[in-house]
């Protein structure tokens, strides 16, 4: 009896990170991990993060981002121009090479998921479209992390489940 329970302990540690990780596939693009931070009531946007791997020999680019909480979402990007952040709106999207890996993180590219219809809770999962110029669409889930939390930790995205579309 004891043996049993810590083998299912066990395996239910083991099966924490799992549940925890959500990659996709659309076509030969990787997306890693999307997440969004929780926000505080009557907030209007929220900005959404992942990572993008280009596995395949041609380029490709992000072109278009949905999000079900939100009235439109835009692809944005962060410089600092003379001690100044400056962000702005990318309308081409985001080019990704052959082989390239393009991360959206705070003070970099990132989305942003503008006039939310409601508040976004920590634990939750956000659904979401990505749209890829030669990949085409792809449906994710952005996990809502905590409110001015950190990023989640890099090992939360290494055990994947791949959605195929």
């Amino acid at each position: 009896m004891i043996r049993t329970t810590l083998l299912l302990a066990a395996a239910l540690a083991l099966a924490a990170p799992a549940a925890l990780a959500h990659d996709y596939k659309a076509g030969a693009i990787v997306i890693n991990h999307p997440w969004t931070r929780a926000t505080p009531p009557g907030a209007k946007v929220a900005s959404g993060y992942f990572k993008l791997t280009n596995t395949g020999a041609a380029p490709d680019r992000l072109v278009a981002v949905t999000a079900a909480p939100a009235g439109r979402v835009e692809i944005h990007e962060m410089s600092n121009d003379n001690g100044v952040m400056r962000m702005r709106p990318l309308k081409d999207g985001i080019a990704l090479a052959p082989g390239a890996t393009v991360e959206l993180k705070p003070e970099s590219f990132h989305l942003m998921m503008l006039d939310l219809k409601q508040p976004l809770v920590k634990g939750e999962r956000v659904k979401g479209t990505l749209t890829f110029e030669k990949a085409g669409p792809v449906e994710v889930e952005f996990l809502v992390e905590a409110l001015g939390g950190p990023p989640p930790a890099a090992g939360a995205t290494h055990m994947d489940h791949m959605k195929m579309h």
